[in-house]
């Protein structure tokens, strides 16, 4: 069973994905900030870290750095706005795809298998 950590200050969120995800067959550990979420992922295997970008204290970008220096695993990025950002910043970001914490469960879902099967090779804004 694949591990996935989900960061995110917005409780409704991470109540609504984890329960999507578990119900697709993942195991999910959240987190309400960014400094919990490292915490978490330095103490347990990850296979997959979705985060928010816009957190209180420590960004979600900061936690992406973070992550990297630990260990590089598939990161997807979620904000509820728009973000008009290039493709190629966002592989510069070291992050596989940013996603709208709108997305539909079936494309959150089938994005999650494609990084977790890498075949996400080149990283993408949906």
């Amino acid at each position: 069973m694949k591990n996935i950590l989900i960061i995110d200050d917005n409780e409704d969120i991470l109540g609504i994905f984890k329960q999507l995800l578990v119900e697709e067959g993942f195991s999910v550990s959240t987190a309400k900030n960014g400094i919990t979420g490292i915490e978490l992922f330095r103490k347990e295997s990850f296979d997959l870290v979705i985060t928010d970008i816009h957190m209180p204290g420590i960004s979600g970008l900061d936690v992406i750095k973070r992550i990297n220096n630990i260990i590089k695993v598939p990161i997807i990025l979620m904000s509820t706005d728009y973000l008009p950002i290039d493709p190629d910043d966002v592989k510069k970001l070291g992050v596989n795809a940013i996603i709208s914490k709108t997305i539909s469960d079936y494309d959150l879902c089938e994005l999650i298998r494609c990084c977790l099967e890498d075949k996400v090779f080149e990283s993408k804004v949906f």
